[in-house]
């Protein structure tokens, strides 16, 4: 394992619905990538941060991996635990949400550190606890190279400016007419889902964060980007997670993969609790979207299908 190997930081960008928790089991496995899932994940929808289950089949209180992350940080004077998590940029203001969402923000953060001492000083917070909670989790696993699926652009963008990580970045993405048909599938169960879940919402969502993603890997040189479609993952994984060790400069494993055969210990969607080693396409939008609303959903986002190679 060479330096360079050692400092890679890899970041998942997307939208929901991609399979990125699948990619976070795959990538998992490698035995020189240490892989967590989502590292901000919202905590506060539980009435007890404590019982918010691992993917291990443990509480995050409980984890043993978890609670030695808890551990090496402590050493450097930071607490880490269920209810002191704390790896999220979102400063809690509706202001400070708007700036460091900004996809421009990225040039006036030193002027926002210098003249906005308190947004200045949260962000030096985050910084160092994200850098801590990376080097703990490649300490405690003996893996150098830590991915993050956080999916969000502007995490990462802020992760890059704030911090000596140095992501490569994976842009995840499925067809508009996968993502679209799974909002509205979902808005059919929970109510609170159902405004994002209209077929216009979650077009214009799909299409903003494609934008968002494309801008980010335009940003990167070409050793450190890399596209993967969530269809040619599901049909080729060896040859999807090959792409990936390439651009890690790491060796390829060979298939097929069992995603529950190592330790694992990833948070974010309900799919990392499930006990299936399969990796399978979903197409179920064929059933879920109506003619009509498919041609909807390909006119409104056409750019972008173009662009990702979905015609």
């Amino acid at each position: 394992m060479n330096e360079r190997a050692r400092e890679r930081f890899l970041y998942v960008v997307g939208t929901s619905f991609t399979g990125s928790t699948l990619l976070s089991f795959l990538l998992n496995l490698h035995p020189q990538i240490v892989s967590v899932g989502e590292c901000d994940p919202n905590l506060s929808n539980w009435r007890d941060p404590n019982q918010y289950p691992c993917s291990c089949g443990t509480t995050l209180a409980e984890c043993p991996f978890w609670t030695a992350v808890g551990v090496e940080m402590s050493a450097h004077g930071m607490r880490f635990d269920p209810e002191h998590w704390r790896m999220s940029y979102n400063p809690g203001t509706r202001a400070g949400r708007r700036l460091l969402a900004n996809r421009r923000a990225d040039v006036t953060r030193g002027a926002v550190a210098a003249h906005a001492p308190l947004l200045g000083r949260h962000l030096r917070e985050i910084a160092r606890r994200n850098e801590a909670l990376v080097a703990a989790a490649r300490s405690v696993t003996g893996k150098p190279v830590f991915a993050d699926a956080s999916k969000s652009v502007s995490r990462v963008r802020l992760l890059a400016s704030t911090t000596d990580l140095d992501p490569y970045v994976i842009h995840l993405v499925r067809d508009s007419l996968g993502f679209v048909a799974s909002k509205k599938s979902r808005a059919g169960k929970n109510r609170r889902a159902a405004r994002g879940g209209r077929i216009g919402n979650a077009t214009r969502h799909w299409n903003q964060r494609s934008a968002w993603a494309e801008e980010l890997l335009t940003s990167l040189p070409p050793s450190r980007r890399l596209r993967i479609r969530y269809e040619d993952f599901c049909e080729n994984p060896e040859r999807e997670f090959g792409r990936i060790c390439d651009m890690l400069d790491l060796e390829r494993i060979e298939g097929p993969y069992q995603l529950l055969a190592s330790d694992h210990h990833i948070i974010g969607n309900r799919m990392r609790l499930s006990n299936s080693n399969e990796i399978v396409l979903d197409e179920r939008w064929r059933s879920i979207l109506t003619e009509e609303e498919a041609t909807t959903v390909r006119e409104a986002t056409s750019r972008h299908r173009k662009v990702f190679g979905y015609g």
